[in-house]
């Protein structure tokens, strides 16, 4: 089984820390979505969990992607210091 788990990619991603690359590991998320999903990121500030993927991914890959990927904990600086627009509102 062990193989299996490797040729599907990474065990568990970090969504608030994985670079393109490591993104790209996850099923389902190839260069543009990889870059979609770091570009939200910088824009947007951290996931606040791994629920919230699905303003990037759509909800239907971002559910499957669950068991797949964490967030790390977000510290109060880094919540105030990221720009709060209508969407990234909906996802706190």
């Amino acid at each position: 089984m062990a193989f299996a788990a490797a040729k599907d990619g990474p065990a568990l991603v970090d969504i608030n820390h994985a670079d393109s690359a490591q993104l790209r590991g996850l099923r389902g998320i190839g260069e543009k979505r990889a870059a979609a999903i770091v570009a939200f990121r910088a824009a947007h500030g951290p996931f606040p969990g791994p629920a919230s993927l699905a303003a990037v991914v759509g909800p239907k890959l971002a559910q499957s992607l669950r068991e797949r990927v964490v967030v790390s904990a977000i510290s109060q600086s880094s919540v105030a210091a990221a720009p709060l627009t209508e969407k990234t509102a909906l996802l706190r």
